[in-house]
């Protein structure tokens, strides 16, 4: 399969042009839609009423989508944007052919843990309303699960996101905390599609949160990527082009694999 569409949701502070980069190396036949996710870039963010914040949050992005959406796409997605994914692909099983997540979480276990979690996301999300805006996004990329920027990179990803609208992250980051999101496990583990899992090795978090995709997902390949931290294909570009299209093509491998850039 040399020619399909392929759908990128990228993570929260980025935007549809943060896949770029990976674009220029998938082969011309892939034809790619790379969006700003509600409350990014120029994309809106209706508000959420009372229907569960995550859930709600996902079908605005499909709502944006579904109108130059083919039959049948393949979706890959980055933190957020994977969750956003997972989310979709099992509610449109249908639709998708091929689901690639990198560095996305599958869901806390416990209600204490999607409490902090909520705490936490709005303490941040006050933070990015009240400013001053410089300083948090430094604050932001200095989190521990981005602990392998050096200082050049973390400048890069201060100055990509700085012409960002902090009010509507602020808003889209209630939205779509990660303390709203159930467990994405079960509908991924439902899918009869190619699926992978991309972990940077330096992002342990993320790499053992990958195990566990891989343990309750058969089928579902699980790719580390040796050198690499949270982000992986704003750092290798071209190793995660190649993953993506090896999955969307079907040529997976159905074991553990490491792969290095």
């Amino acid at each position: 399969m040399s020619a399909f569409t392929l759908v990128l949701l990228h993570g929260f502070m980025g935007r549809g042009d943060d896949w770029k980069a990976l674009i220029s190396h998938l082969p011309a036949g892939v034809q790619c839609i790379a969006p700003d996710l509600p409350g990014h870039g120029d994309a809106p963010l209706d508000p959420i009423g009372s229907n569960p914040p995550f859930g709600a949050y996902c079908e605005q992005v499909w709502t944006g989508l579904h109108a130059q959406l083919p039959e049948r796409f393949a979706l890959a997605g980055y933190s957020m944007g994977g969750r956003i994914a997972a989310w979709l692909a099992a509610r449109h099983p249908e639709r998708v052919t091929a689901l690639v997540l990198e560095g996305a979480h599958p869901g806390l276990s416990s209600a204490a843990d999607r409490q902090a979690r909520l705490d936490n996301d709005e303490t941040w999300a006050r933070r990015l309303e009240q400013g001053p805006w410089p300083d948090v996004l430094d604050a932001w990329y200095r989190q521990p699960v981005f602990a392998s920027l050096d200082d050049a990179r973390r400048r890069a990803f201060i100055q990509a996101r700085a012409p960002q609208d902090p009010q509507r992250l602020a808003h889209a980051l209630r939205a779509a905390s990660l303390g709203h999101q159930p467990s994405l496990i079960p509908g991924v583990a439902g899918l009869d599609i190619p699926r992978t899992f991309i972990a940077g090795a330096q992002d342990e978090k993320f790499t053992v949160l990958g195990e566990r995709w891989a343990r309750d997902c058969p089928g579902l390949e699980l790719v580390k990527l040796d050198g690499l931290g949270h982000n992986c294909h704003a750092e290798a570009p071209e190793t995660v082009a190649r993953i993506i299209h090896r999955t969307c093509c079907g040529q997976q491998n159905v074991t553990k694999s490491i792969h290095s850039p």
